[in-house]
Formats: C-alpha cells, structure tokens, sequence
C-alpha cells in the first residue's frame, strides 16, 4: 500500500524574488520524479513578477501547468503548498517553517532566484536509496541567466564545493568544518528529514537572513551518520541576485541583515563546547571572526555614507563593541 506521505519534498523559501520564482518553478515541473511534493514558505514578501502577480498567485498559476504537464507525461500530480510568515523573520525561521510544513521522508532546498536541473530529484534519490546515505550532495553549476532564461555558466563554482564519494560518521563534520572539502549550503542536496527536526532543536528563534547555512549544517553534520558527493548535475546557481551580493547599502534594514550574521556564531558559541573537540573550537572562532571582518569591510565599502555611523553602531550591537574594535585595529 502506497504511503500518503511523499518520499521528497522540496522547499522553497520565497523572499523578494518573485520575478524569478515563476522560472524556479518550472524547473521543479519538468522532473520526471514519480512522488514528491513542492512546499513554499514567504517571508512576509510583498514582492510581484513583471505582469504585476504576487508570489501565491505565481504558485497557483504554476500548480496548474505542473498538474497539465504532469498528466501529458503520465506521471501522477505534485501536491503544492503555499504559506506566508506575517511578519519577516529571516531566512531561518522560513527554513523552520518549511522543515516543520514538511511530510517527505527527505528534504531538498531550492532558493526561488535558482533552478533545479533536469532529473535531479531522481538522481538524488538513487544513491540515497542504494546508499542510505543520511545526505546525498549533487553537482551545482554557478553562472547568469539572459533575457531569455538562457543559462550560462562560469568557469569557477566557489558556491559549490563537493566531495565525490563517501564520508561516514564524525568525518562529515570534521570534513566540511576542518578541511572544507565541501560547502554547507543546504540546496544542491537532498537530506532525511529527522537531520532537519533534530538540527532545529538546537536553534533557538532567530531573525537571521546571512550565514544561515553555516549555523544549519553546523547541527545536520552534527547528527549525519553518512554523506556521499556525486557528479550528477542537479543545481543551477544564479550568481549575484541573493542578499549577498548587495553593490550597495541604502537602508539600515538591509544593514541589518548583513549583521545577523552575528547571531548565528552566538547560537553556535553557546554550544560549541558540548558539541566540539579543542581543534574544532578553534576553527569555528576563526570563521568567526572572518565574518565579522567581512562585516567590517561590507560598512567600509557598501554602505552609503550617510549611513555609516548608525551602521557601525548597529554593527557593535550586534557582535559586541569590544570584538568590533579589537577586529578593526587588526
């Protein structure tokens, strides 16, 4: 008897990107993938596409190209669910609200800017199948689309960094903390469901938009008995269109999302102790402080000179006045 729960679901975080969500989209339609289901989580977005539609009505639109596309490849329907936070809360309350909307026995993140590539759920879900492997990590191509959704890579993916091959117990963690041999970034990889319940307990409420992915797969490595890399392509990476690539820094609201970074080495500090070996502890204070130095030079180059001094007073309330004076003398 068939399970009333989907084997995948993928999730999907909406903030601002609406005039690409509907591109996002198809790219979910298109697998040839026989039972999974498509949750979308907005961050109280007020965003819309260029013909003036919202992110729910783009999501409704889309549910009935899926069901068409869907039924003309023989394939049965893809639940969609659309819910909306009231009130922003950053990106890994969105990434709560998604684990916890979620009834797949795996998980796979989609951004809405990105595009997933063609068979990837079912690549995916192979070698998690054949393997068990509690995270499977698929290949991700980093480049621009044209005007005319044309796809273009780049020579050099630094977003997506994979190790081909197996990786068993504390070695996952060590593995990506330690030697970087391969990058947090939840999308690209498809990951059981209780790593994402159990990684959660550990994350108490905060509103943080940056970063995000190093606090999260901080707790799923934590947990993660097995990883393995394959080189089946399964992401499409859209360069410079997240958060992060703000050119510049007009309002404290997006100051502020560049200094939440802070939060997520505050929750991890509180912890690292019970969960980390001396040479771990180590490491984690020296991204720490890459981080905040990053910050320091985001103030010093992107933000609008009129905005620097309540940025740089944000800043210290954020990572304390004492490490933000000690990290810009050095």
């Amino acid at each position: 008897m068939k399970s009333s729960f989907p084997l995948i679901s993928v999730c999907i975080p909406v903030y601002d990107t609406e005039p690409l969500l509907a591109q996002c989209l198809r790219s979910v339609i298109a697998q040839d993938f026989p039972d999974f289901e498509v949750v979308l989580v907005s961050d109280a977005s007020r965003g819309k596409d260029e013909k003036g539609r919202t992110a729910k009505k783009i999501v409704k639109i889309m549910q009935k190209e899926c069901d068409k596309s869907r039924s003309l490849r023989g394939l049965p329907k893809v639940p969609f669910r659309f819910l909306e936070h009231k009130e922003n809360r950053g990106l890994i309350e969105v990434r709560r609200s998604l684990c916890y909307e979620a009834r797949g026995f795996y998980m796979t993140q989609l951004d809405s800017d990105d595009e997933m590539a063609e068979g990837a759920l079912t690549a995916l879900y192979e070698t998690a199948n054949q393997s068990g492997a509690d995270i499977v990590h698929g290949t991700s191509t980093a480049g621009y689309f044209d005007e005319h959704g044309i796809f273009t890579p780049i020579k050099e993916n630094r977003y997506g960094k994979i190790f081909y091959g197996k990786i068993e117990g504390r070695d996952v963690f060590r593995r990506w903390l330690m030697n970087g041999d391969f990058t947090a970034n939840t999308w690209g990889k498809l990951i059981k469901r209780d790593l994402w319940v159990r990684a959660y307990e550990n994350i108490p409420y905060t509103e943080c938009n940056m970063a995000d992915d190093v606090l999260l797969f901080f707790f799923l490595a934590q947990y993660a008995k097995s990883y393995i890399g394959i080189e089946a392509k399964v992401y499409r990476y859209r360069v410079n269109t997240g958060m992060s690539s703000q050119r510049k820094i007009d309002t404290i609201q997006k100051w502020k999302m560049i200094c939440s970074t802070a939060s997520v080495f505050t929750i991890i500090s509180q912890c690292v102790e019970e969960f980390c070996q001396p040479d771990e502890i180590e490491k984690i204070r020296g991204m720490t402080r890459y981080y905040l130095d990053n910050n320091i030079k985001q103030m010093r180059e992107v933000v609008v000179p009129e905005l620097k001094e309540k940025a740089r007073a944000l800043l210290c309330e954020y990572w304390g006045t004492g490490f933000v004076e000690k990290m810009e003398k050095l």
